[in-house]
């Protein structure tokens, strides 16, 4: 009795929730109706905008009227029609550019962009495209553009790409300087409407998530500018392959940081209380050391207590006082951070000798009282703080490796006066002091840095340098374009070899990322099997620089050469008798469960080839004596062999060579599960690849492979054509030291091999090897990194010992194989 009435409550309970759904759903959307155009709700950007909406199959009317705008969430995508107006009364006379800004904040990226769009204005139409709110949003709005409010597209790129497409149907766009790479969201629309982007990077990639974008915002830039080379440096750290990447370094112009028109008598209340506030501070003839920015830890503000307590620890601060101007310091309800300034400087003894400053519309006051400034900060681009101060002849401090000021103090040769070591306060508190005892030192330094940033940090000159960057990205873009239009027109695309995760969901994406990667020399992508185009770029005389390799080659009428190499498919014909040839397969089994797969695939050939096996242990040896029973050729040999060498190894110094010497042709494989790699869905998938293009399960590739070595005397070794951009790595050294043993002429530096070290050769074109008379020993010792090894090496270096003996290399390609 009790469950039934527990389940007719429960009944109730539902219906009830049912109606009350029913009844917010009809009245969200007579709301939104009666609201019209003020709200312009659009449910399909709402669930697409925000995925957890979506995916919790929640009504999209009812959650943002009931919660989403309370949350701050935005209910349509930006309406151009509202600028319309604007749009039409665009100077034809004038070229059009964008400027985009991740927010109205008053920091320093949104007022960089605020100076650049005033600057800008002089010679261009502007549209300013906003991703976020803040206190500068009327001046954005006032600041004689196009002001477009984007805010809640910064993560959503397909929405930032249909707002790009709008734009760029209305107007043809010279330029677009997205500045941040909290801007980047609105990068792929631009390059996908050939847009010339000039990134801005300001930012440390240490402190940037997700780490992936640097990548991300380099990859879809047509040029990336760095504030300092610092950050610059930061990046490669992080990021090697981006060494490769042209970037320029260029330091941003001191910022005008009040746009609109100001309260005169405020400004002089705040003046007047400022200066009050320095008087008290300076009795007795103290000077002020000044620290500033926003109180947080990337700031430094406790390393600057603690050069205040050096400094007093030393007796040196008896006409000295520390002053932090800045917003944020509030150690009653900041427990974070502020709390343990407070306590700090409380345990020093510091409480007369350091005072904090609220920010303030007076800084001007700020630096016309302080004596020195000291950037503390353990990471900071290029403060304007400090931009200012030296504009002024204020001295500046700062730390090593921390901020692009390091730069400008080196060229102004100040690194011994002003640079500490890296995050070193006993260094920094000795090298201030050392300055404040100085007075005619100081007025030097400080007459040397005024002077130098005259022009250096010179709003003009940054734009000068921007405009210059922007016409090498005009010509780019618009060779990308043609590149473009040439691989299009030229249907050599094939989708089923691209790379699962390289496929995007249209053909003309899939274009646009293959014209960014060559352009960027990151991830370069190949489009159909057979051709190399980092090879053509290296080796033909009718490459161009600055073109897409694939556009140029076919340009040129698509000639012959070590770039293009045969492609064998499962309708290549098998021409001779496979089963007649003297066939021999080594395969190093870490894993019998993986050898099962081998012999499946073996069977649906006619080709039954000797069987070497290897295994690491007796447990793998005694798996393979029970698995051979399926096989119906010969299994010749199961050894044991030592955990040196990987698969080649064995392959190179097991069986007394017998495999390398008694047989035409040989195989060799290794049952491959990538542990190097963080998803391990990546192996499996690259294994698949291999045994579909090398032995086949659809396909009876190995009979296709074994005809064309046995009928053609030319070929040497085939392997599968991988669809992925693989060279040296960090390989380069070790092919080096093993060229000189074999004889080779100097390496290219691009190559084609067999990636993942599994293929089939004609043993006689394999032949020099012996000169590296190769033992057990000669092997590296396990552990081995992912990459940078004399296996990884000599991986590289086998279709380059086939073809210095006069032998030809084939490739393999089934499809809709790829990994």
């Amino acid at each position: 009795m009790n469950k039934l009435k527990t389940k007719i409550r429960n009944k109730g309970r539902q219906i009830k929730q049912l109606a009350l759904g029913v009844a917010q759903g009809l009245y969200a959307r007579a709301y939104v109706k009666a609201k019209g155009d003020s709200l312009n709700f659009d449910p399909v950007f709402y669930l697409n905008q925000y995925p957890d909406i979506k995916n919790s199959g929640t009504d999209p009317f009812s959650h943002y009227v009931f919660h989403g705008r309370k949350e701050g969430r935005v209910g349509h995508s930006p309406v151009l029609g509202q600028s319309g107006a604007e749009f039409a009364q665009l100077d034809p006379a004038r070229e059009t550019v964008i400027v985009v800004s991740h927010e109205a904040s008053r920091t320093g990226a949104p007022i960089l962009s605020l100076n650049l769009i005033m600057m800008l204005k002089r010679r261009y139409n502007v549209i300013a495209i906003v991703l976020g709110g803040g206190e500068l949003t009327d001046e954005f709005k006032h600041s004689g553009t196009v002001f477009i409010d984007a805010t809640g597209m910064r993560f959503n790129p397909d929405h930032a790409r249909v707002l790009i497409d709008k734009i760029c149907s209305q107007t043809q766009i010279k330029f677009a300087v997205v500045n941040s790479i909290e801007s980047r969201v609105m990068l792929q629309g631009l390059s996908a409407n050939f847009v010339p982007a000039i990134s801005l990077l300001h930012e440390f990639s240490a402190y940037t998530r997700p780490k992936t974008a640097f990548l991300e915002s380099m990859f879809w830039s047509t040029r990336t500018v760095f504030s300092s080379s610092v950050i610059h440096r930061s990046a490669i750290q992080d990021f090697p392959n981006l060494a490769n990447f042209e970037a320029d370094i260029l330091p941003q112009g001191r910022c005008e940081v009040t746009f609109a028109k100001v309260d005169e008598h405020e400004v002089a209340r705040e003046e007047t209380r400022l200066r009050n506030i320095f008087s008290t501070l300076k009795k007795g003839n103290k000077r002020i050391v000044l620290g500033a920015g926003l109180v947080q830890l990337r700031k430094g503000v406790d390393l600057f207590i603690d050069c205040a307590a050096r400094v007093l620890e030393n007796g040196e601060m008896n006409d000295l006082h520390f002053v932090w101007v800045g917003k944020g310091y509030d150690p009653e309800n900041d427990v974070q951070y502020s709390a343990y300034l407070f306590d700090q400087i409380r345990r020093a003894g510091l409480e007369d000798h350091v005072t904090f400053i609220s920010e303030t519309s007076a800084i001007q006051v700020v630096y016309d009282e302080a004596s020195a400034v000291l950037i503390t900060s353990r990471l900071d681009p290029l403060p304007n703080v400090a931009i200012d101060a030296i504009s002024r002849g204020l001295p500046v401090l700062c730390f090593a490796e921390t901020t692009g000021i390091v730069d400008f103090l080196d060229e102004c040769g100040l690194r011994e006066a002003c640079v500490a070591r890296y995050l070193n306060v006993s260094d920094m508190a000795r090298k201030l002091t050392a300055l404040m005892t100085d007075p005619a030192s100081m007025s030097t330094i400080g007459e040397t840095l005024k002077s130098a940033s005259a022009h250096r940090f010179a709003m003009q000159t940054y734009i000068d340098g921007l405009e210059s960057i922007a016409i090498e990205a005009i010509a780019q873009a618009a060779q990308e374009k043609l590149d473009f239009t040439t691989i299009e027109q030229a249907a050599v695309y094939r989708s089923d070899f691209i790379p699962r995760y390289h496929r995007t969901i249209s053909d003309f994406d899939t274009l646009r990322m293959h014209g960014r990667s060559w352009a960027n020399n990151i991830k370069e992508r190949r489009l159909f099997p057979g051709f190399h185009p980092a090879i053509f770029a290296e080796q033909s005389s009718d490459y161009r620089a600055g073109q897409n390799p694939l556009a140029c080659y076919l340009r040129a009428g698509k000639p012959d050469g070590p770039w293009i190499d045969e492609v064998l498919t499962p309708s290549s014909p098998v021409t001779a008798d496979v089963q007649q040839g003297r066939v021999a397969l080594h395969v190093h089994v870490f894993y019998a469960d993986l050898f099962d797969e081998v012999l499946d695939c073996l069977s649906i050939n006619k080709v039954r080839p000797d069987l070497f096996l290897s295994a690491p242990n007796d447990q793998v040896k005694a798996e393979l004596e029970t698995l051979k029973s399926r096989y119906t050729g010969n299994v010749v040999a199961i050894e044991v062999v030592p955990n040196r060498g990987r698969d080649i190894g064995p392959f190179l110094t097991s069986f007394n060579r017998r495999h390398l010497r008694d047989y035409d042709v040989i195989g060799h494989f290794h049952t491959k599960k990538s542990k190097d790699q963080s998803n391990p869905e990546v192996g499996s998938v690259w294994y698949d690849f291999l045994l579909e293009n090398l032995l086949g399960r659809a396909h009876p590739m190995a009979d296709v492979i074994i005809s064309r070595l046995l009928s053609d005397q030319r070929v040497g070794m085939v392997f599968a054509d991988d669809p992925h951009i693989v060279c040296w790595g960090k390989n380069r050294s070790y092919a080096e030291e093993l060229q000189v043993r074999l004889g080779l002429s100097e390496l290219p530096e691009n190559i084609v091999f067999p990636v993942g070290s599994m293929f089939w050769a004609r043993t006689e074109s394999l032949r020099s090897l012996d000169a590296l008379e190769l033992s057990w020993d000669d092997y590296p010792a396990e552990p081995l990194p992912y990459d940078g090894s004399m296996l990884h090496a000599l991986e590289r270096l086998f279709p380059l010992i086939v073809q210095s003996n006069g032998y030809d290399i084939a490739l393999t390609n089934v499809k809709s194989i790829t990994r």
